[in-house]
Order: structure tokens, then sequence, then C-alpha cells
């Protein structure tokens, strides 16, 4: 599903019902907010593993501004202040209010970055994998030892002027260091 937020269509997905019954009543469940991490990647990898909340929250999964099957292809609006008010605005474009927000890796930083600029907004935050901040100069010097100065330049390119190229670039080439080579 699409959401006009920010003056661009955000796609989300949504997991479970918001109202229950409860007896003769109807009581609404929590609201779970889920953030991806990447930048370049969606939310469909935590799917299998949070489909099973649905029986105790409503599971709102949320692809950021240029990336997965939202919209958003000027890099100029891929910043964490941006990313933070489009949580805030599909929250609000869906009637959402008091959401438990979850953020993993990157997803991480664009939950603090709409917890600082809508700190009223949220009831819970919940971070996993992720940090307060990037020092930038750690992780241009572990790619360098992983992959070679120009796995360096490449991740430089990326995290310091993103575009849709140097995206391609950096998944082509510094992705593939993220994981451990096997024994030779």
């Amino acid at each position: 599903m699409f959401a006009e937020v920010n003056g661009v269509k955000l796609y989300f997905d949504v997991e479970g019902a918001g109202l229950v019954a409860d007896g003769p009543l109807v009581r609404a469940k929590p609201t779970l907010v889920l953030l991806h991490g990447g930048p370049g990647f969606d939310h469909t990898i935590y799917k299998p593993a949070f489909s099973a909340l649905a029986d105790v929250a409503q599971i709102v999964y949320l692809d950021h501004r240029g990336n997965g099957r939202s919209a958003g292809s000027d890099p100029a609006t891929w910043n964490l202040a941006q990313w933070g008010d489009d949580v805030r605005g599909l929250c609000d474009a869906l009637g959402i209010d008091k959401p438990i927000v979850y953020g993993a890796s990157f997803g991480g930083f664009v939950a603090q970055s709409y917890a600082t600029r809508h700190p009223d907004h949220p009831a819970k935050l919940v971070l996993a994998s992720t940090a307060a901040r990037v020092e930038f100069d750690i992780v241009f010097e572990a790619f360098d030892r992983i992959g070679g100065p120009g796995a360096r330049q490449v991740a430089e390119a990326y995290w310091l002027n993103p575009t849709a190229e140097s995206r391609a670039r950096y998944f082509e080439v510094c992705l593939p260091l993220y994981r451990p080579r096997p024994p030779e």
C-alpha cells in the first residue's frame, strides 16, 4: 500500500488487526512501526520474524523514502531529519498515535531522528544493531582494511554523497565485505 507523505509516495505494509474482540468489547492493540536497515534495502527481510507478533500488535512495515518500493529518488531528501519526519507523517496519515517504533541498524538511526524530532509521539522506542552516531572515519578505515583503498573510496562516495550510482556501486563493491570470507 502507499501513502502520500511529505510530498512522496511511501510504501507500507500492515499485518494484524488494529482492533480485536475482547469478550463483548473491542480493544485496540498497540501498533509496532518497523524501520528497516540499509539504506538501500526494504522491509521484507523482517516479515518472517515479525509476523509472529501480529497476535499481540498491529505491525506496520515502512520502506523508507528512496528505498524498497517507496518513491523519493532525490538524494537531497535522503537524510535522517527527512526520514524521521516521514515516520511521523506516515503515522499521521494512518491515524497512528503513540506507536512502538522498532529500528534495526540504519532504521535505528531513523528511529532516533524521529524520536528526537517528535518526542511526544512514540510510546516506546526499540533499537537493534544500531548506534547513537556513526564515526565515518572508523567505518572508512574498516573498508580500507577489509577491501582495500578502492572499497574505501566507494564507501566514502556512498555515505558522503549518496546518489543512485554511488548506491549501486556500494552494493557491488562493499556489501559483499559485510560477510566474513570462508576459510581458504
